[in-house]
């Protein structure tokens, strides 16, 4: 982008300073070597500008009155050599009232232009809460800001409330009727430990939150979401939400129906009040019979689901309509079924049998399915799993082979259908071709898979997270993992400081085992700032006679990251110490790192 720039908040109350920063990518350099300027201009929702008051030149007028004009009031801003400028503007009551104004930079033939709000805390009525974003990627810092009417409290209470129901409680001060607080997102997804059907998915940490704020009277939610695609993702700002799981069924499978409703509190401290979501399946062709019921209650984070069977007795092919109701909300949904059995007399019965893969690693599971084509009595399906022997006798139109394991007996399920899963051993001698016999007394068929070897090792990652402490050092050698030899090839790391205003003196500084200096805000360290720039991401520094590219975000920003790694792919770092310093006094900050290893070939 040829000109961009950004303000460090979106509302601004009366009295405080607003701060906009911002670059020019091909600066304009005059013959007296400096820039040339860019023109800024404020203007109201009316899109009158900002005015100052002069007097006419006319010193003839001599009424009192009568000379005072109002001027467009327009400012300077002269960038430095590289391109990049900033500007402060003190909100005063005396320029501002409370309402909407946009900024307009201009700089030669180029235009930019931001919106901000302004507010006045003495006028302030209500609670007002603003995020920065809706949805925040894992490790994202998430920076509340709010404004409250006179409580004549010192402090509000934060509740915020995670997707899997967990509540985290906390506070901050009020200052002139203004307050921000801050808060880290998950540097990782976790994953659910109660595998249930019923309690699947509710312990993920991705998902929607809320944040509730409340004090002497005053209360309000807002909410953000946690995403592995921030970028891409959204909020559904829908209050209620419902959809089946997958858009086309097969009969015999389990429909699992999963929605949301927006969640709310009871009192002023994020106490979720349970509601019961009725849900029901019903059939898109008159006389548009309702198949199934049934009332669950959403979960503290809104989330609900439930599942029924779709036999093939009750549902044919076609589509189905899903009905939620949440109190005085309805959502509909659809999803379609197919059904491939045949009822008719004339069609001969026959069994199908499939694998979910053709070709396993040991270790793998292979599942098998399988049913008949018509909804028939049978006993039981006997599954057989037979791995090819080295010999070559001749066995026909089956391979010769080893059992693994006796022959299984399943009972079919209610649409007639079967499952079964078999552990491959973890060893080289599961290695080869393998033949699935199934058994339907009135059919036998069978199918190969086959097993290779895993692919080969190539990238291992070893990482620390959430380090409070103020020094440390991290050791890279070749080693061996696995029976395979590694050795390191990017050393990174991140800084993560939490609250705003401790950003400038919490810094990251990173040498070698002598004490070189290679990344730092002193002067003396060999990358003391951002190494990004218009066409390049890395900077080339010399370390004991060795060329790296160092990555650098530069000081005094909440999150601090840098990477380290030889100019030349055929180099691995060297076997040495790493040393890794967080200069700062007793503010609160987190550091991760990881060591990326390649393997030796």
């Amino acid at each position: 982008m040829p000109i961009s720039a950004s303000l460090d908040s979106d509302i601004y109350p009366i009295g405080e300073t607003l701060i906009l920063s911002g670059k020019i990518s091909n600066p304009v350099e005059k013959s007296e070597f400096y820039t040339d300027s860019i023109i800024l201009n404020i203007v109201d929702v009316n899109g009158d500008s900002l005015s100052i008051v002069g007097h006419d030149a006319d010193e003839t007028k001599t009424n009192r009155g009568v000379g005072v004009v109002n001027v467009d009031e327009t400012f300077t801003i002269l960038p430095d050599p590289s391109g990049h400028f900033t500007f402060n503007l003190s909100i005063t009551r005396a320029q501002f009232e409370s309402g909407d104004y946009v900024i307009h930079l201009n700089y030669g033939t180029l235009a930019y232009s931001i919106p901000f709000s302004v507010t006045d805390p003495v006028d302030i009525s209500e609670l007002t809460l603003t995020l920065e974003k809706e949805v925040y990627g894992l490790g994202e810092i998430v920076n509340l800001s709010g404004l409250i009417p006179p409580t004549g409290e010192p402090a509000i209470s934060i509740s915020l409330t995670k997707p899997d129901g967990s509540i985290h409680r906390s506070g901050t001060n009020i200052d002139n009727q203004s307050f921000s607080w801050s808060w880290v997102a998950p540097i990782s997804e976790k994953t659910s430990t109660n595998v249930s059907e019923r309690s699947s998915n509710l312990n993920s940490n991705l998902g929607l939150y809320k944040i509730n704020v409340y004090a002497s009277g005053y209360e309000k939610d807002i909410f953000f979401k946690v995403s592995l695609d921030p970028e891409n993702d959204v909020i559904s700002k829908d209050p209620l939400f419902v959809t089946a799981e997958k858009s086309m069924y097969i009969v015999g499978e389990k429909l699992k129906i999963v929605g949301s409703t927006l969640p709310h509190s009871s009192d002023g401290h994020g106490l979720i009040v349970p509601q019961r979501v009725i849900l029901n399946v019903q059939d898109m062709t008159f006389p548009y019979d309702v198949i199934f019921e049934s009332a669950v209650y959403s979960k503290q984070n809104g989330y609900f689901e439930t599942t029924f069977d779709l036999p093939a007795t009750v549902f044919t092919s076609g589509e189905y309509k899903i009905n939620a109701m949440y109190g005085s909300l309805s959502e509909q949904s659809t999803f379609s079924v197919v059904n491939d059995f045949t009822f008719g007399l004339d069609a001969d019965v026959s069994l199908t049998v499939s694998t979910d893969k053709s070709q396993y690693f040991p270790g793998d599971i292979v599942t098998v399915t399988g049913k008949p084509n018509k909804l028939i009595y049978l006993d039981k399906f006997d599954v057989s799993i037979i791995q090819k022997s080295d010999t070559e006798v001749t066995c026909g139109s089956f391979i010769c082979g080893v059992h693994q394991g006796p022959i299984i007996s399943i009972l079919p399920s209610p649409s007639g259908s079967f499952e079964h899963s078999f552990v491959i051993g973890d060893s080289d001698s599961s290695l080869g071709l393998y033949e699935i016999t199934v058994d339907a007394d009135f059919e036998t068929k069978s199918l190969q898979f086959s097993v290779v070897p895993p692919p080969k090792l190539d990238t291992v990652i070893e990482k620390e997270t959430r380090i409070s402490e103020k020094n440390l050092s991290i050791l890279t050698e070749e080693k061996l993992f696995q029976d395979t030899s590694i050795a390191p090839r990017v050393l990174s790391g991140s800084l993560i400081t939490p609250l705003r205003d401790d950003q400038s003196n919490v810094n990251l500084k990173v040498s070698t085992e002598f004490g070189l200096c290679i990344i730092g805000s002193d002067e003396n360290c060999l990358v003391h700032d951002s190494t990004r720039s218009q066409g390049q991401i890395y900077e080339t520094v010399i370390i004991d006679d060795m060329s790296f590219n160092v990555r650098y975000s530069g000081p005094d920003v909440r999150l601090e990251k840098f990477s380290i790694l030889p100019t030349s792919s055929d180099d691995f770092l060297p076997d040495s110490n790493w040393n890794i310093d967080v200069i700062k006094d007793e503010q609160i900050s987190r550091l991760y790192y990881k060591v990326t290893y390649k393997t030796l070939e």
